[in-house]
Formats: structure tokens, C-alpha cells, sequence
């Protein structure tokens, strides 16, 4: 497989040039607590109990992957990328939950948080936190390149498309621009439809150019 490194670094490229972070970032009011994986669209995951399931497609994912959260933040400087939620494998379907909101750490200094969902090679360790770029480099396998779990704090500025996901946890897929026009956006979905693509080869995956 070829280096990765790119991967999380077009990730990053991706979120907008956002002021630094402030201390007075606030973990978001929620909507009503739900279940994510079937939930309605219009519905935002609260402070807990908020889970995503869906399909892994291109490439068979070995037994024993690792499923992670990756939040992508860039409102600070450096950017980063924060490991949150707790992931698991069966067969051709991955599960992520999460049992609160996400830490301050893991939101742009918007509100908004992008959680990614990445599969990695059996045995990568992956604490919760910060990561080290590193890791992609030797155990990327895939990632949910078109779609992106979103959480709202409605309180703040938020993104041009994010006003139309429910405060809280949603999901998201992309939108493509009109040929010409400026970049792509998200929109709500199910959960249920966010989809992990497995490619021995990273630069076969297409990302969202929202940014």
C-alpha cells in the first residue's frame, strides 16, 4: 500500500482556515438522545448513546481491523486529528459509538466537529486523543472518504451547509458542487448510509473538496 500520510493531510486541507480554538469552546447542547444507525435525519444524536453502523465496501477488510473515530481539527495550530468513539468489525459492517459528546479538543473552534471513520490494520493501536500521522502511514486500509459524522454545537458559527444538520450528532454526505462553482458541501443523511471504502491503493479513493 502506498504512504497514506497524504490522506490525513488532504483531510486536514479540507477544513476551512478557522480562527485558534479558544478555552471557552463548548461542548454542544445536543438534540434529543438517539441511536444514530437508523435514526431519522431530522433528529440530532444528544450528549450520549449515539451509534453509526454501516457497510464497508471496495476491498475485503482483514479480520481483527480497527475501527477509529478520527476527528479532523484545524482550528489550531498545527492542525491535528483526535481519536474518539469506541469502533468495531463484523464481517463487511463496521459500528462506532459514542457514550458522550465529544471532548472540546475534538471541535473546530465553529462548533462543528468532522469525525471520519477509518479502518486500520489488525494490532494498530490507536489511544484515545491526539494521534500521530505516523500511524496512516503503515495502517491506513480505508475510510469513509464521501461521508463524515457531524456534531453540532448550535451555538456556534458553524459552516455554510452545517446549519441544516440537528445540533448534536448527525451524519453527513458529500454534495458536489456544480461544475464550476466553488466547492463541495455536506448534507444530511441516515447514518445507515455511511459507507467506509477499503482500497489497497489510497490515491483510488475520492475525498469531498468542501474546502
Amino acid at each position: 500500500m502506498k504512504s497514506a500520510r497524504w490522506v490525513f493531510a488532504g483531510l486536514m486541507g479540507m477544513m476551512l482556515a478557522l480562527p485558534a480554538c479558544s478555552d471557552d469552546t463548548q461542548e454542544g447542547p445536543g438534540g434529543s438522545t438517539g441511536e444514530g444507525g437508523g435514526g431519522s435525519t431530522g433528529e440530532g444524536g444528544g450528549a450520549g448513546g449515539f451509534t453509526v453502523t454501516g457497510p464497508i465496501t471496495g476491498e475485503t477488510a482483514p479480520e481483527g481491523a480497527v475501527v477509529a473515530v478520527v476527528w479532523i481539527v484545524s482550528s489550531s495550530s498545527p492542525d491535528y486529528g483526535f481519536n474518539f468513539g469506541e469502533g468495531s468489525l463484523s464481517g463487511a459492517t463496521f459500528t462506532v459509538g459514542f457514550g458522550s459528546a465529544p471532548p472540546r479538543e475534538a471541535l473546530n473552534s465553529n462548533g462543528v466537529g468532522m469525525g471520519f471513520v477509518m479502518l486500520l490494520a489488525p494490532g494498530t493501536q490507536m489511544p484515545g486523543g491526539e494521534i500521530d500521522p505516523d500511524v496512516l502511514d503503515t495502517a491506513l486500509l480505508g475510510v469513509s472518504s464521501r461521508h463524515v459524522i457531524v456534531w453540532r454545537d448550535d451555538s456556534g458559527q458553524g459552516f455554510d451547509w452545517s446549519e441544516s444538520f440537528p445540533a448534536g450528532f448527525g451524519c453527513g454526505k458529500c454534495v458536489a458542487a456544480p461544475q464550476g462553482e466553488g466547492f463541495d458541501s455536506y448534507e444530511p443523511v441516515d447514518c445507515s448510509e455511511v459507507e467506509v471504502q477499503v482500497a489497497s491503493d489510497p490515491d483510488s479513493l475520492e475525498f469531498c473538496n468542501w474546502t
